[in-house]
């Protein structure tokens, strides 16, 4: 479910906050309605409808300030007023509409320069230079453009600076920044032109960024990034029990933490956080018990790490100790400590400012609400509502037949070309015809009948439906129906009834699809209406954000039927705990171990096993498993990289090499046109300053050119000289050249071979062209992501010489590289394999990569020791490791790499990870939801980036029994909902409680509908692994099934076998 923020892993489950969704079954069914949310904990954000915020330009000095809360909507701007000088000391907004109010920032200084507005004339343009000033950096010029070409500026110029403009629709209504006599930093707050009425929404919160995840470009001095997030979200300790909270909603970037207070007796009761900045909050959870214990923080002191323990208490999970820590070495600690531990540090430029969790008079479950020490500014994301574009009708007629809905195959932008009837006395079936985005036809019912069949002109619709129905043989049927357009146009057709009646699309929409039950006819009916003109969001759409790589930018969905079950069932991996007794990301704790996660692949779990969605679990084999796990695992493993090393040896070096340093020099010319296109900084030596600081350079580059000389990859990054001549010699050739090295085989060749890379003559033109004419990007991306696993693992050994092989993974599970870099890369080697592949085809494919990586990683970090833990050299592990990168794969077509992984990659159960942060899609699309047989069927909705933390599902009931809905998280049993005949049940948790889980649904008829004559036999029957030898008795079942109830009875026999199953389970997943 994380989303952690989205970001999934293994698995998220999240909908749009705005959106209500609705899943329509029928008598046996549930209406699910999905509201599954994400939090941004900047706060309360503005509806990106009527605010946005520009980038802003300046320094970190002075204080913030603010006019976002107090702009609005079809203001009316008066004048602006610069306080000039050689700088910029302040500016003044008059506002005359709807409120008249003045926005006055910085100091009194400097000459006075006015600009008044004539009537519809906005400001739509804000010029900022900045530079420094006794050691702060400071505003130097303003200049402000309106709609009429007019314009008000005053300071110095300097280099330093950028302009910013408004959004179409939108003109300057406020300002953000820090201040004091002058200004230091500020931007511009967009306000719609026309006045609107819109709910507020908030950012989702990002997934916790480990200290290794740095930013992909560097943005110019001064100035304040976007997209990067105001708060992340720690793991969590403890046990489900008590009441949730969250601080998430109200925790601000850049606020200032005043104290911590811990109520601690034998165990932990209470915490208290007080903010000073930028307004007086206090954040109090848990009981009053037990003795005080504050540490008081002093300037730029900042609370940087959270140590928990955690047991049982009263058979509920407690947390018994807390200890906390300052980037000043200062902490605060009480409690007892258990065996049962974990920490967690904040990621850099972070601080602990809140908590979520649960508590009542104790704290039951806490984590941490990291905020960013410096204000930042979030890009604001637009959400998605199916609510506001998708509606169902009620429906009608009888609760026979199978469910259907054609929910997952409308698209909002589609065209309906025709609707056919096939009636007789009844109605036996209809079809509806698409005509765009592609042909389709929707068709539901029987054959019989008589066809009639009505077109629809362009800008043609269907507005409404009159349904008939009664009784045929015992069965409600659908009689007669009616359809009418837009333009007064009418098909109908079968026999008329006295029960009867109309529904009319709501204002803007049409008809779109439809959802009922049939077989031979149409046995009830309903319909999905859609807004005109409504846009889907497709997977080649560019997501918000940019993604860092040079790859094929697609959205990241985890996509609609992935990781199909290939058999019966799987093994659950088991890997060692860690220290503290704490698991990988993705593992649970089975006491002795821990065991993977069911993925999406088979999600329920079954002991040791994982199984098929919907499927039993099968008792027989459960004290079968522990054997069979290690050995499967053993035999997922094997050798995986002595495969890699065999195909190398196959490979042409020289062209291999080749491949590996023209990928890199493709990505360092992207990297610096960046720095051009969006920061220009002017001469060689800058832009060579500036590349000397990424990555390209830092670690591919030399890596690359290591492998080319066959150099040893050195342990702690001190390369040969002559390697490092070479890569600083291929750097100054990029900034100078740029793309014309890679506009030929020859010019290619030059490089490589004039920096003596490559001195292999039987390297020919015509191959180093055929290898850029591919422009693949794929496969030099994964031999690269090899590389920084190696050097990921290698940092935590250096870091921590002594650590055991599940401290190692614990550490990597969470690191950027497993968290962001293989979620995005394979991504992208996505969109480069849908010119050759179906979708469904390229999903499977990404979904074998992220396996493969899974088992590289173990490998890897399996290779940090040997025999029974024994530490490996750390000169010999990297000798050893050195080589393990996929070196191969650069030359490979992106349509190749599945083969080759599949090859590896054995059906064990690992958890389902490397999703990342899931990009905004319907629930279909980007989490998986599936669902098997009727209970859910038609269950629908969006996923956003944006929302309030929650998690909202909203069962409809259309059934004429009471059922129980379960709800298992991560392979857990969660909760259990009674869902009533014909009721609504709203069922609510939060986010951080169910974030980087499968959330996986069930229905289930109560025991007592069962009516079970005699309990204790079937209880035995039940208990004895599926079959039981039972002495003559007699008992009787009524099981109530889709169809309807079914009375089971019979005498069983003197050592007959009784088998137990449970057959009336439905199920929804994702």
């Amino acid at each position: 479910m994380h989303n952690k923020p989205l970001r999934i892993l293994p698995s998220t489950v999240v909908a749009d906050p705005s959106f209500r969704v609705m899943t329509w079954i029928t008598e046996t069914a549930i209406h699910l309605v999905t509201h599954l949310l994400i939090v941004n904990a900047l706060g309360v954000f503005s509806d990106p409808s009527v605010v946005q915020l520009s980038e802003s330009f300046g320094g970190p000095h002075g204080k913030d300030f603010s006019d976002e809360n107090d702009v609005s909507a079809g203001q009316i701007i008066g004048s602006i007023t610069l306080h000039v000088g050689k700088r910029c000391h302040g500016l003044e907004l008059q506002v005359a509409a709807p409120v008249a109010q003045t926005f006055t920032h910085g100091g009194d200084g400097g000459t006075l320069n006015t600009l008044t507005l004539n009537a519809d004339e906005y400001i739509t343009s804000m010029e900022a230079h900045w530079g420094k000033h006794k050691g702060h950096t400071r505003i130097f010029y303003l200049s402000f453009g309106t709609s009429d070409g007019k314009s008000v500026s005053g300071g110095s110029m300097t280099d330093s600076k950028s302009t910013v403009t408004a959004p179409e629709g939108f003109q300057l209504g406020g300002f953000f920044g820090r201040q004091g006599d002058e200004l230091d930093l500020l931007g511009a707050i967009w306000t719609r032109i026309e006045a609107v009425t819109a709910a507020p929404v908030v950012d989702s919160p990002g997934t916790v960024a480990p200290a290794d995840i740095q930013d992909p470009v560097t943005k110019p001095p001064g100035s304040t990034k976007i997209g990067r997030r105001a708060t992340l979200l720690s793991e969590s300790f403890g046990g489900p029990h008590g009441d949730q909270f969250s601080d998430q909603s109200s925790v601000k970037s850049g606020q200032k933490v005043k104290s911590l207070t811990l109520h601690i007796g034998n165990r932990c009761h209470g915490l208290e956080l007080q903010i000073a900045e930028p307004v007086a909050a206090s954040f109090a959870h848990g009981g009053e018990g037990g003795n005080y214990k504050t540490l008081t923080l002093r300037e730029d002191e900042y609370i940087t790490s959270m140590e928990a323990h955690w047991g049982k208490k009263d058979d509920r999970t407690r947390i018994f100790y807390l200890s906390f820590g300052t980037n000043f070495g200062i902490t605060v600690s009480g409690g007892t400590k258990t065996d049962t531990k974990n920490s967690v540090s904040a990621p850099v430029g972070y601080q602990l400012g809140g908590f979520f969790g649960r508590d009542g008079d104790e704290i039951d479950l806490i984590g941490v609400v990291w905020s960013s020490i410096e204000v930042v500014e979030e890009t604001p994301v637009s959400a998605v509502s199916a609510d506001e574009d998708i509606q169902l009708s009620e429906v009608f007629g009888g609760p026979h037949g199978i469910a259907f809905s054609d929910i997952n195959s409308i698209k909002l932008s589609q065209t309906v070309s025709t609707i056919a009837l096939r009636t007789g006395d009844r109605c036996h079936g209809l079809s509806l015809g698409i005509s765009s985005p592609k042909d389709a036809m929707f068709s539901h019912g029987g054959d019989g009948g008589k066809e009639n069949t009505l077109t629809l002109a362009p800008g043609e619709y269907i507005t409404s439906m009159e349904a008939h129905w009664g009784k045929k043989n015992g069965h409600t049927r659908i009689f007669h129906l009616t359809f009418t357009t837009n333009a007064g146009h009418s098909i109908a057709g079968g026999g008329t009834t006295d029960d009867k009646s109309i529904v009319t699309a709501p204002e803007g929409f049409q008809l779109s699809g439809f959802h009922g039950r049939s077989e031979s006819e149409i046995d009830q009916l309903g319909v999905i209406w859609t807004r005109i003109g409504a846009k889907d969001i497709e997977l080649m759409d560019m997501p918000g954000s940019d993604n860092g790589t040079n790859g094929t930018s697609i959205r990241n969905w985890v996509g609609p039927n992935v990781g199909n079950p290939s058999d019966t069932a799987c093994y659950r991996k088991s890997v060692g705990f860690g220290s503290g007794d704490v698991c990988p990301l993705g593992y649970g704790n089975d006491d002795d171990d821990c065991l993977a996660q069911c993925p999406l692949s088979y999600p329920v779990r079954c002991y040791a096993e994982c199984i098929p969605q919907n499927d039993d679990c099968a008792l027989e084999i459960m004290t079968k498993i522990g054997s069979v796990v290690v050995v499967a695992f053993n035999i997922a493993t094997l050798n995986v990289f002595g495969e890699i090393m065999a195909l190398y040896k196959t490979t042409k070096w020289a062209i291999t090499c080749a491949a590996n340093i023209i990928s890199v020099v493709r990505s360092l010319i992207y990297f610096l046109r960046y720095q051009q296109t969006t920061a220009p900084q002017g001469d060689t030596e800058v832009l060579l300053t500036v590349a000397y600081q990424s990555d390209v350079v830092l670690i591919d580059l030399p890596v690359a050119v290591c492998a080319c000389l066959g150099l040893p990859i050195p342990k702690k990054a001190q390369y040969a000289d002559a390697a490092l001549s070479i890569v600083e010699g291929i750097v100054k050739q990029a900034i100078t050249n740029g793309d014309e090295i890679l506009s030929s085989g020859k010019n290619a060749l030059n490089l490589l071979t004039g920096s003596s890379v490559l001195n292999d003559s039987s390297t020919t033109v015509d191959e180093l062209q055929d290898l850029i004419n591919k422009k693949s990007s794929c496969g030099w991306e994964l031999k690269r992501l090899t590389d920084r696993v190696v050097y990921a693992v290698n940092d935590v050994r250096n870091n921590t010489p002594n650590a055991a092989v599940n401290d190692i993974r614990v550490t990597v599970y969470s690191s950027a590289i497993v968290l962001n870099d293989i979620p995005t890369v394979t991504n992208n080697c996505m969109g480069e394999l849908l010119a050759t592949k179906t979708m469904s085809a390229a999903y499977e494919t990404r979904y074998l990569l992220r396996k493969t990586f899974g088992v590289i990683i173990d490998q890897v970090i399996e290779k940090a020791s040997t025999d029974m833990g024994a530490s490996v050299a750390e000169d010999e592990y990297l000798l050893e490791v050195s080589n393990m990168g996929l070196v191969a794969l650069s030359t490979v077509d992106p349509t190749g790499i599945a083969y080759m992984a599949s090859q590896f990659v054995q059906p064990i159960c690992g958890p389902t990870a490397y999703l990342g942060e899931i990009d905004d899609g319907t629930l279909h699309d980007a989490l998986s939801l599936t669902t098997v047989d009727e209970a859910f069927e038609g269950s629908y909705g969006s996923w956003t980036k944006v929302g309030d933390g929650v998690v909202r599902l909203i069962f409809k009931s259309t059934d004429t029994e009471d059922v129980t809905v379960v709800i298992h998280s991560g392979g857990d049993d969660y909760a259990n909902v009674d869902v009533n005949a014909g009721e609504t049940v709203t069922w609510e948790s939060t986010i951080s409680e169910l974030h980087d889980k499968n959330m996986y649904l069930d229905r289930w008829r109560p025991e007592d509908s069962r009516k079970v004559a005699n309990a204790e036999m079937v209880n035995k029957a039940k208990q004895a692994s599926g079959s039981a030898q039972l002495s003559a008795t007699t008992f009787e079942v009524l099981q109530s099934t889709t169809t309807g109830a079914n009375v089971c009875k019979r005498e069983l026999k003197l050592d007959e076998k009784f088998i137990w199953t449970e057959t009336d389970q439905d199920t929804i997943m994702w």
